[in-house]
């Protein structure tokens, strides 16, 4: 007697794997369109993190410019000399702008935000008041084409250009205190 092997259903010959096996066309290209969308959407979140940690950098960096500023102002008010609180730029400087862009002993130590600072940043000095005078020392400056604080750039240099009216030059960066005659 001759024995057959047993042949199950799920064995038989089927021709049939069109719709059976593996993905269509159209399931292929939704899922790419979808991967594609998720990773359109992970570049752009980095590039905006990108361009917030830039602005966040130069925000703490003219921050730090205008407390050196705030820190000279206290110093030069301060001591037996002092008949009468100024606000006026240390003596061979035009303006405290002058004064924080220069890199020399008797300056500043120069601005911070680049490419370049002495074009990119402006610092600006206003007040009110007689003894003690207000003061607010505000910083402007230039990212990505943009000028942050209440100035303009002419293609060359930031100017400041109080836009509302109000005396002051508004900045995401600007630091107000009284300055008035002290000992030391």
């Amino acid at each position: 007697m001759k024995l057959r092997p047993l042949r199950l259903a799920s064995h038989r010959k089927s021709h049939n794997y069109c719709f059976t096996h593996g993905f269509t066309l159209i399931e292929s290209i939704i899922s790419v369109a979808i991967l594609m969308m998720g990773i359109v959407s992970l570049l752009n979140m980095y590039v905006t993190q990108v361009t917030l940690n830039e602005h966040a950098r130069n925000a703490t960096i003219t921050l730090n410019d205008v407390t050196r500023v705030i820190e000279r102002l206290r110093q030069q008010n301060s001591g037996a000399g002092c008949a009468a609180p100024s606000i006026a730029a240390p003596a061979g400087f035009a303006s405290w702008d002058a004064w924080l862009n220069d890199a020399t002993a008797n300056g500043g130590g120069g601005k911070s935000v680049q490419p370049d600072p002495s074009t990119h940043e402006l610092i600006v000095l206003s007040s009110s008041g007689v003894d003690p005078i207000q003061v607010t020392v505000t910083a402007c400056w230039r990212h990505r084409e943009r000028v942050i604080g209440e100035c303009v750039w002419n293609g060359a240099q930031l100017s400041a250009s109080d836009g509302n009216g109000d005396g002051v030059i508004t900045s995401p960066v600007s630091m107000t205190t009284l300055v008035t005659c002290h000992s030391t």
